[in-house]
């Protein structure tokens, strides 16, 4: 791969440069670096990602997406938060379901690619009966989760990984009703765990996956550099 000319580079300014994660960040200082979401959002949603990363416009955070960060705060810290969203539905889901004894929430991950490294956040790790558990939480609508029994769905399988493939590994998906267009948006009470499979092709298909897209955003950022910086 030619030199990486990422938008993201780790310095002490990062916004995820802080405790407990400095230790292990540190000698990644100064390197180019993609989270797994920003892999999505490129591929998906390339319009916004270019308008964020690359010309630095700020962009309000989607319903769908503020739904998924309070379900998973909530989790984290063992309560619910504000709801300036006016979310409804907490009733249906126990956050003690969730709640592992010792578990660590958002985990920071890192796999080192030579020219850039990947990071990610757990949502949920934790060891009982002598096994390792990674966990992902997701919300969705109607026939969401089928991105999550896809095989396309490659986020926890990078994330075991970097912990050597030693997790079993699986996604806590709750069901949402309720639209941008109709709302409020519910936390319904369909909540189940989809099991991922890890095996070796995956792992390539995810790391592929990566290095294609960080090949494409290191193109498209040394020429937008080169003519509008």
């Amino acid at each position: 791969m030619s030199k990486i000319n990422l938008p993201s580079v780790l310095t002490e300014d990062t916004h995820f440069f802080k405790e407990p994660y400095i230790e292990q960040l540190k000698p990644f200082l100064g390197r180019p670096y993609i989270s797994y979401s920003s892999v999505g959002s490129w591929n998906e949603y390339k319009d916004n990602f270019i308008k964020e990363k690359l010309v630095g416009i700020k962009l309000p955070q989607g319903i769908y997406a503020s739904l998924g960060n309070y379900v998973g705060e909530a989790i984290e810290k063992g309560e619910w938060g504000e709801n300036p969203n006016g979310f409804i539905g907490q009733e249906n889901l126990d956050l003690n379901k969730y709640r592992k004894p010792n578990a660590e929430y958002e985990k920071l991950v890192i796999i080192d690619r030579g020219d850039y490294f990947i990071v990610g956040f757990i949502d949920i790790y934790y060891e009982q009966n002598g096994e390792k558990h990674l966990e992902d939480m997701k919300t969705g609508g109607k026939g969401k989760e089928s991105t999550y029994t896809s095989e396309e769905y490659l986020q926890t399988v990078l994330y075991n990984h970097a912990l050597n493939g030693e997790c079993k590994t699986g996604v806590n998906f709750v069901r949402r009703e309720g639209s941008h267009v109709n709302p409020p948006l519910k936390i319904s009470k369909e909540q189940f765990y989809i099991p991922i499979e890890y095996n070796e092709k995956r792992v390539k298909k995810a790391l592929d996956k990566v290095d294609k897209t960080v090949k494409e955003i290191s193109e498209l950022n040394t020429t937008y550099q080169k003519y509008f910086k």
